[in-house]
């Protein structure tokens, strides 16, 4: 039938150019031939077929993005769990060079839950507005300008799906086409199967590893809910993280039983950007107000990350500071009377 072999070509396509869409020098997603902006309707009448194409497409787009996190910003793929066997399914993250050796400061970009991969805030931003909104690169490129070192974990990448037996999609049984859709079978990355479990791994294995208050988090929607679990199921997170920039955050920390000690630190380290109709960075009010809380600028989930970008740079700067001068007061100062008893 065409519609199955419409399906093994989407299977068989692997770059961007062989769906017939580029980006242009702003950033943005137009079709090959009419120059026109993307169109979801790809079939006529034929939902779950869009739908297919649409999906096939999102995972080349994930790859086109990890291909710019490589090439314009050298940022490496880190595979995970380290110690998996050769047949054994894996998931990634990418660090920029001096993200493992111990870094003065790194930078750790969290997203939200759902179909984004690495290096992705909203695929349908990117697919629907530009990279530059839709995408974390100009937070990395923003991070590596300032000198800090970078970490983009990959969340949602948290199982491997292999193909079984073809059945008949009954949906398009009632409608008189004979489809056949392949049944496929998720294998789980071995801890890495949610949101929590791939942010637990990589702090256990890598970012535990950091100097003392070196990190900061930027965390959009349930990304924050991971972190603040993170910081309940790990105790050196307070001494490691100086900053967390939650943008418009799933946490709780009544739901998430936070303890006081905990909370104390949320209230003086983190800062949260939510929706708002008011105008960047103006006080919000909200009934969990763990830490301060500003308003995004917007009133949009996804566009949250691009519209607070420079605010939270800000933040992070002036949280960096004073870290810094918390250090310095604290250091001993050596006098010329006590260097020569030494």
């Amino acid at each position: 039938m065409e519609e199955r072999m419409i399906l093994k070509q989407l299977e068989n396509k692997k770059r961007l150019e062989e769906f017939k869409y580029f980006f242009n020098e702003n950033g943005q997603l137009r079709h090959t031939e009419t120059n026109q902006p993307f169109v979801f309707n790809q079939y006529n009448n034929a939902m779950n077929l869009n739908h297919q194409w649409y999906t096939a497409f999102g995972t080349v787009l994930a790859e086109y993005v990890y291909e710019l996190l490589e090439k314009e910003y050298r940022l490496k793929r880190l595979y995970i769990p380290v110690n998996a066997t050769m047949d054994e399914p894996r998931s990634f993250c990418f660090v920029s060079e001096g993200a493992l050796d111990n870094p003065s400061k790194l930078i750790v970009l969290l997203q939200d839950r759902g179909v984004s991969r690495a290096g992705t805030w909203s695929q349908q931003l990117i697919v629907h507005d530009c990279l530059d909104t839709g995408t974390q690169m100009p937070y990395i490129k923003q991070a590596l300008r300032e000198n800090y070192e970078v970490m983009v974990l990959n969340p949602n990448d948290n199982f491997m799906a292999i193909k079984t037996n073809d059945s008949m999609d009954p949906e398009w049984a009632q409608t008189g086409f004979t489809l056949k859709v392949e049944k496929k079978l998720e294998i789980p990355k071995r801890g890495l199967e949610s949101v929590e479990q791939h942010t637990f791994y990589v702090w256990d294995h890598f970012i535990s590893k950091c100097a003392p208050m070196s990190v900061a988090f930027i965390a959009h929607g349930y990304g924050g809910l991971a972190v603040v679990n993170l910081l309940t199921e790990y105790s050196d997170v307070m001494s490691k993280v100086y900053a967390v920039a939650f943008i418009n955050s799933n946490h709780d920390v009544d739901h998430q039983n936070v303890n006081l000690t905990e909370r104390n630190w949320i209230a003086k380290n983190c800062r949260t950007w939510s929706l708002s109709a008011k105008p960047l960075d103006k006080p919000v009010a909200s009934m969990k107000m763990d830490c301060v809380q500003v308003s995004a600028g917007t009133e949009n989930h996804d566009l949250a990350p691009a519209s607070c970008f420079h605010s939270i740079f800000k933040f992070l700067k002036k949280a960096s500071n004073a870290q810094k001068t918390k250090r310095l007061t604290r250091s001993p100062i050596v006098t010329r009377s006590s260097s020569k008893n030494n």
